[in-house]
C-alpha cells in the first residue's frame, strides 16, 4: 500500500495548490479516518477477489484523495500508486461523446445526420445510422461477432481498417427501436471526429478535451511507446493469476483504445460538473436517458449510463477489457466524482467505488429492503421505484417532474388503480415496471418526485432517506399526506397506506442490523441474523455481501461454506430469485444437479427476467469457468438450457466450452442446434466459422 495523494483547492486572488505529505494534517480528520479504516476494507477485499493492484480515489468541494493499493507489476514488484497508468477501456466512451458534443456546438455535426456524411465509406444501411442514436447505442450497430477473432487483434489498426472490421455488419434491429450496447458504435464517432475536426482522434482529445481539463497522463494506448507508471496487466485462471493475453486496442481506439491515470479520470468527472468543455445544454443532453421509439427508457443518455441509485441523480461509466476494470461515477449535484482502476480483468471495480462512496458522504450506497410476505412484495416494488425515480429528481433539478397538479393527481390514481387494486399480482408488476417509462406516463417519476418536494415542503432533508431507504420515504409522505386537508394532497389507496405504514414500522426494528465487518463462520452469522429477522415484515438485504462470502469460500476451496452460505440466502430470503440462484449455482458446483434445477426453477418463477433468466445464468457460468470450474460451468449451462431451450446464445456458449475443453463433436452439435434456433443471433458467424474449423480439421 503507497501513501495517499491529497491535493486542497483554496480560491483568492489566485488558485493556489497544497500538498500534503503523509505527515501533515489532512483537510478533514473525521475523513482522513473513514479513509485509514477504509484501507483495510480495501485489503480484505483485494485479497478475496485475489487482486494484483488497484487505483481508487475521489474529488469533492476542492479536495482531492488518490491512493494506490497492491502492485503495478507482481513480478517486479513494483507498488500500484496515485499516478499509475491502466488502460480506460469502455471509460473513453464519455470522453468520445463530449468531442461529438463539442463540433455539434460548433456547428460541424449535425446529431441527426446519417453517418455516411462524416464517414461516406461506412455502407448505407436498410435504414438511416445517425449520430445521436450511434451515441446511445440505438443504432441498430451490433457488437462482436466473432469474439475468438475480434477481441484478440495482435495488430495495430487505423481508423479505416477498424471501421472495416464491423462496416459489413447487418443491422440487428431498425435503428431506435433497440438498446444494444456497442463499442462499434463509438469506433464509427471516432471516424466522425476525425472528419468532423480534420484531426486524428487522438489530436482532437488532446486538444480540445485532454488537454483543457489538465489531464496530462492521457492518452492513446500505445504498445510500443514507453509510457510513464504503466501497470501490468493480469487475468485469473482457475485460481491463479496470469499475465494478461496482449491485445493491441487500437481498433477501439475511441471505445476503449485509451490510457490513463485515476487522477485524470476524477480531472474528466469534475471538469464535466463546471461546465469546462461543454455548455449547459450540452451538459443536459448528454446526461439524459434516450428512449427507444416504443417509449422505453435505455438508461444511457450520451456516453454515460444514467440510471438513477439510492434515488441519487449519478451518471457512471465502466470499462473491461484485456489488462483492465475500470469504473467512473459522477454525481453532478454533489460535485463528487469517484473513479476506480485495476489490473485485474473482469474484477467488480464498483464495489470499491461504491464503498469509498459511503466513506466519503456517511450514505448508504443503496438501501433496498427485502419484504418477507409474499402479498406485501408489490409494495416493496412501488415504494422503491417512487423513491428512486422521485428523489433523484428532486437531486438533479430541484423542481418536481411536473408542477401540473392534474397530471399529479393522475399518476396517483394510476398507482391506485392499477398497481394497489389489482387482484392480478403479475399483472400489477408489470405496471409497476412500465411506470417508470415514457409508454408508462413516467408515472413513478411524476409521482415520486411530487412526495419528495413535498416532503421538502414540509421541511424535511432529503437527505436522510440515504440511511433511511424508501419505505421511510413513503411513509413520511403518507403521514404528511393524512394530516394535510382532504383534496390538498393526493393520497394512496388506504389499504396500501396501512401496509406501508406496517412495513416501515418493522424495518425501523431492523434496519440497524449491520453487516458484520469481518463475518465469521456462517452457523454463526446464520444464528445472529436469523434471530434478529425473526417474524419481521422487512429487513435488509444482505445478498450482496451473503454472494461475496460464498464467493471468498469458494476461492479458498471451502464448498462446504460456500453452500453454507448459499443455504443462508434462502433461509433469510426465500422470495428473492437471487438467493434462489445463488443456492442454485451453488448446488451445481457441488455436483448436485437435481437440487440444483430444482432451485433454479424456482428463481425463474420468482422473476423471470432475474437472476435465472438466460442471460444472467449465461454470465454465471462464465464466472464458473473463469474461477476454474470449467465442468460446473458446463453443467449449468446444460441446466439453462433445459430452463431456457430456444436461447441460441446459451447453446453458443455451451460450444465454447466444449471447445475449451477438446469435445469437438459435443462444440459442434451445440453450435448447429444455436443456428438451426435462430440463424441471425449475434454469434452466429462466429459459430458457423467454429463450425468449419472444426470441420476441416476432422
Amino acid at each position: 500500500m503507497t501513501m495517499p495523494s491529497w491535493k486542497k483547492y483554496g480560491v483568492t486572488a489566485a488558485l493556489f495548490f497544497f500538498c500534503f505529505q503523509a505527515q501533515a494534517a489532512a483537510p478533514d480528520p473525521a475523513l482522513t479516518a473513514r479513509l485509514a479504516a477504509f484501507d483495510g476494507w480495501v485489503a480484505s477485499r483485494m485479497a478475496m477477489e485475489r487482486m494484483p493492484g488497484m487505483t481508487i480515489g475521489f474529488t469533492r468541494g476542492g479536495v482531492e484523495w488518490v491512493q494506490g493499493y497492491g502492485y503495478a507489476d507482481l513480478e517486479n514488484q513494483v507498488p500500484a500508486t496515485a499516478v499509475s497508468s491502466y488502460r480506460l477501456a469502455s471509460v473513453t466512451k464519455p470522453m468520445t461523446a463530449v468531442a461529438i458534443l463539442q463540433l455539434v456546438e460548433q456547428g460541424k455535426v449535425d446529431l441527426d445526420a446519417p453517418v455516411q456524411r462524416y464517414v461516406p465509406y461506412f455502407p448505407v444501411k436498410p435504414f438511416p445510422v445517425t449520430v445521436r442514436l450511434l451515441l446511445g447505442h440505438l443504432a441498430g450497430i451490433d457488437a462482436y461477432r466473432d469474439r475468438k477473432t475480434e477481441q484478440h487483434f495482435k495488430e495495430y489498426k487505423n481508423t479505416r481498417q477498424s471501421i472495416a472490421v464491423f462496416e459489413h455488419f447487418d443491422l440487428i434491429a431498425e435503428p431506435g427501436t433497440r438498446y444494444r450496447y456497442t463499442s462499434y458504435g463509438y469506433n464509427l464517432l471516432g471516424a466522425v471526429i476525425e472528419s468532423a475536426s480534420g484531426e486524428s482522434y487522438g489530436q482532437y482529445m488532446q486538444r480540445h478535451v485532454w488537454g483543457p481539463l489538465g489531464m496530462t497522463a492521457t492518452m492513446m494506448d500505445d504498445p510500443a511507446a514507453v509510457i510513464a507508471h504503466r501497470v501490468r496487466g493480469y487475468g485469473l485462471v482457475g485460481k491463479e493469476l496470469k499475465n494478461s493475453e496482449f491485445v493491441d486496442v487500437s481498433s477501439r481506439f475511441s471505445a476503449g483504445g485509451t490510457r490513463s491515470a485515476v487522477p485524470d479520470m476524477l480531472a474528466f468527472g469534475q471538469g464535466i460538473h463546471d461546465g469546462k468543455v461543454l455548455s449547459p445544454a450540452s451538459l443536459a443532453l448528454m446526461q439524459e436517458p434516450m428512449v427507444t421509439r416504443a417509449g422505453r427508457l435505455s438508461d444511457y443518455g450520451m456516453g454515460w449510463e444514467t440510471y438513477p441509485t439510492g434515488g441519487r441523480y449519478v451518471i457512471s461509466h465502466s470499462g473491461q477489457q484485456p489488462e483492465t476494470a475500470t469504473y467512473l461515477f459522477s454525481f453532478p449535484s454533489r460535485k463528487l466524482t469517484i473513479a476506480v482502476a485495476s489490473n485485474l480483468e473482469r474484477v467488480n471495480t464498483a464495489a470499491f467505488a461504491e464503498r469509498l462512496f459511503e466513506v466519503v458522504t456517511g450514505e448508504a450506497w443503496e438501501l433496498k429492503p427485502y419484504i418477507a410476505q409474499a402479498n406485501a412484495q408489490l409494495y416493496g416494488q412501488l415504494a422503491q421505484g417512487l423513491f428512486e425515480e422521485g428523489r433523484a429528481q428532486l437531486e438533479k433539478t430541484g423542481q418536481p417532474y411536473t408542477v401540473d397538479p392534474a397530471v399529479t393527481r393522475q399518476a396517483f390514481e394510476q398507482i391506485n388503480r392499477q398497481a394497489l387494486q389489482q387482484d392480478d399480482a403479475r399483472a400489477a408488476s408489470l405496471f409497476i415496471a412500465d411506470a417508470r417509462h415514457p409508454a408508462g406516463g413516467r408515472v413513478l417519476l411524476t409521482a415520486g418526485s411530487s412526495m419528495a418536494a413535498r416532503l421538502r415542503q414540509a421541511g424535511i432533508d432529503l437527505d436522510k432517506y440515504s440511511s433511511s431507504g424508501p419505505l421511510a420515504f413513503v411513509r413520511d409522505y403518507i403521514m404528511l399526506s393524512q394530516a394535510a386537508p382532504a383534496g390538498k394532497v393526493p393520497r394512496f389507496d388506504r389499504s396500501f397506506e396501512q401496509a406501508m405504514l406496517k412495513l416501515a414500522a418493522s424495518w425501523d426494528r431492523t434496519a440497524a442490523v449491520a453487516w458484520p465487518a469481518q463475518p465469521g463462520a456462517v452457523a454463526q452469522l446464520s444464528k445472529q441474523l436469523e434471530t434478529a429477522f425473526l417474524n419481521q415484515l422487512a429487513y435488509p438485504d444482505f445478498m450482496a455481501e451473503i454472494n461475496a462470502l460464498a464467493q471468498a469460500s469458494s476461492g479458498r476451496g471451502d464448498s462446504t461454506e460456500a453452500l453454507a452460505a448459499g443455504r443462508l440466502a434462502v433461509a433469510l430470503y426465500p422470495l428473492s430469485d437471487r438467493a434462489q440462484a445463488l443456492h442454485g449455482i451453488l448446488l451445481m458446483s457441488a455436483g448436485d444437479h437435481v437440487a440444483s434445477i430444482a432451485a433454479l426453477r424456482l428463481a425463474l418463477a420468482r422473476d423471470p427476467q432475474g437472476a435465472a433468466s438466460a442471460t444472467a445464468l449465461n454470465n454465471a457460468a462464465y464466472r464458473l469457468k473463469a474461477s476454474g470450474a470449467v465442468a460446473a460451468g458446463t453443467a449449468l449451462l446444460q441446466a439453462a438450457i433445459q430452463l431456457h431451450p430456444r436461447d441460441a446464445n446459451l447453446h453458443d456458449t455451451l460450444g465454447s466450452f466444449y471447445v475449451e475443453q477438446h469435445l469437438p463433436a459435443q462444440a459442434v452439435q451445440a453450435y448447429r442446434l444455436a443456428l438451426r434456433l435462430d440463424p441471425g443471433y449475434p454469434g452466429a458467424d462466429g459459430a458457423r466459422a467454429v463450425i468449419a474449423r472444426l470441420d476441416n480439421a476432422h
